[in-house]
C-alpha cells in the first residue's frame, strides 16, 4: 500500500519514513487498545506527583482511570481523577472520547495496583511497586515481564495493530530512574503532569535511589530488568513484555509520553529489533513541552523510532479544566495520545481532532453534571 495522505489531525516526529511505513500498513484498519495500570509507592513521596489530591491518593490514580475507561465512572474514588489544586480532569476523558468514536475494543491490564480496579481485567500476578528509594522497587519483575510477553502474544493474535498504554502515578520518576540505570538517559528529560516540573526533586530522588541500589548510570545496560527491579515500577516490567510479545505478530503503538519511552528502552535493550515494529504515539502537548524532550529520549534509544502525535488543541474549549492542558498541565496519560491517533487511523482520517473534542465535551458535561 502507498503511504496515506496524513491528515492535519496527526503529525510525525522522529523517523518520518518509518512512521509512514507503519501508517501505510495499518491505515483504515481496526486495532485494539490496552491500558496497563499500577501503583508505585514512589508517587507517595511528597512533591513527586500531582496526579491525585494527596500523595496517598496518587496510589489510586491507575485503578480509577481503569474504572473510568471501562464503566464511565469511578468506584475506588469519588468523582473523576483530577490534578489539584486546579481540578484538571484526567486525560482518560480524551481516551474515552477517542475509543467511543472509533468503537475500538479495549482491555485493562493490572500490573500491580495498591487497590485493584473494580472491573474485569487481565491479571499478570504483579505486586504494587515499592518506593525506588528502597533500591528494591519491583518484586518479581522478571516473572512479570515474561507474563507480559505471553499476554502480548495472546492480545496480538488476529489484530491489525495494538495500542499499549499506561496509567501509574509517579511513573515519570521511575521512568527516569530506569532509563538512567540502563544508560538511555544521563540527564532529566522526562515530563511531568504539572508545568512546574519538579526536576531537581526527581533527579535527586533518582540519584539517591541508584546509590541505595548499588547502581551507577548505565550499569544495567546489559540487564535492563535489573534496572526495573531496583528503581522501576510494575507497569514498565509488564509493558516491556507486552510490547515484545505483541510486536512479533502485529505493529504496536506505544501510547503515552516519556513513561512509554522507558518501556521502549527496556524492550530495545532486550531485543534491539523491536524498534522496527513499533511507533510511539503521543500528544502535541507532550511534544511541545519545554521541560521535557521525548524526541531526544527516543532518538537516544534508536534513530529508527517513529513518533506520531495527535494535534489536539483545547484553547477554544469552554471549560477551564481542559484549557489548562494548553498551559502545560497533564499533557499525556491513560494512552490518550495513542487512543486518539488510533481513532484517526481506524477511520482513515474521517475522525478528526474536532470530532474527538466535541465528543469529549459531551462526556465531560455528562460525568461532571454540567449543563
Amino acid at each position: 500500500m502507498t503511504s496515506p495522505e496524513i491528515p492535519d489531525s496527526i503529525r510525525i516526529a522522529g523517523n518520518e519514513k518509518a512512521a509512514k511505513d507503519i501508517l501505510s500498513k495499518i491505515w483504515g484498519k481496526r486495532g485494539t487498545f490496552t491500558c496497563t495500570v499500577g501503583s508505585t509507592m514512589t508517587s507517595a513521596i511528597p512533591g513527586i506527583s500531582d496526579a491525585g489530591g494527596t500523595p496517598e491518593l496518587t496510589l489510586l490514580t491507575g485503578p480509577a482511570d481503569a474504572e473510568l475507561i471501562t464503566l464511565g465512572h469511578t468506584v475506588c474514588i469519588d468523582g473523576v481523577p483530577v490534578n489539584p489544586p486546579e481540578g484538571i480532569p484526567t486525560p482518560g476523558l480524551l481516551t474515552i472520547s477517542a475509543l467511543t468514536l472509533s468503537k475500538l475494543p479495549h482491555h485493562i491490564i493490572n500490573a500491580g495496583c495498591k487497590v485493584a480496579p473494580s472491573i474485569p481485567y487481565y491479571d499478570v500476578g504483579g505486586h504494587y511497586g515499592e518506593s525506588i528509594l528502597t533500591g528494591k522497587a519491583v518484586k518479581d519483575a522478571r516473572e512479570m515481564f515474561e507474563r507480559g510477553k505471553v499476554l502480548g502474544e495472546l492480545l496480538a493474535r488476529d489484530q491489525e495493530y495494538l495500542v499499549v498504554s499506561e496509567s501509574i502515578a509517579g511513573g515519570t520518576t521511575t521512568a527516569l530512574a530506569t532509563m538512567m540505570a540502563i544508560g538511555t538517559l544521563r540527564e532529566n528529560l522526562v515530563s511531568s503532569s504539572s508545568p512546574r516540573n519538579p526536576k531537581e526533586l526527581k533527579t535527586n530522588t533518582v540519584l539517591q535511589a541508584l546509590k541505595t541500589a548499588g547502581l551507577e548510570i548505565g550499569s544495567c545496560k546489559n540487564d535492563p530488568l535489573r534496572a526495573v527491579e531496583c528503581v522501576g515500577d510494575p507497569m514498565i516490567a509488564v509493558n516491556a513484555g507486552v510490547v515484545l510479545g505483541a510486536s512479533k505478530h502485529t505493529p504496536v503503538i506505544l501510547g503515552g509520553g516519556t513513561q512509554m519511552s522507558a518501556v521502549l528502552s527496556v524492550a530495545a535493550a532486550i531485543d534491539p529489533t523491536v524498534v522496527t515494529r513499533v511507533m510511539h504515539g503521543t500528544t502535541r502537548w507532550l511534544i511541545n513541552d519545554p521541560n521535557s524532550d521525548l524526541v531526544k529520549i527516543d532518538m537516544g534509544i534508536s534513530p529508527e523510532i517513529p513518533i506520531v502525535y495527535i494535534n489536539m488543541d483545547y484553547s477554544k474549549s469552554p471549560y477551564k479544566g481542559l484549557q489548562a492542558y494548553e498551559q502545560g498541565f497533564i499533557k499525556e496519560g491513560v494512552g490518550c495520545g495513542g487512543a486518539s491517533i488510533a481513532a484517526v487511523i481506524s477511520s482513515a482520517g474521517r475522525i478528526t481532532c474536532d470530532d474527538i473534542l466535541e465528543e469529549e465535551h459531551r462526556i465531560y458535561r455528562e460525568i461532571l453534571n454540567l449543563e
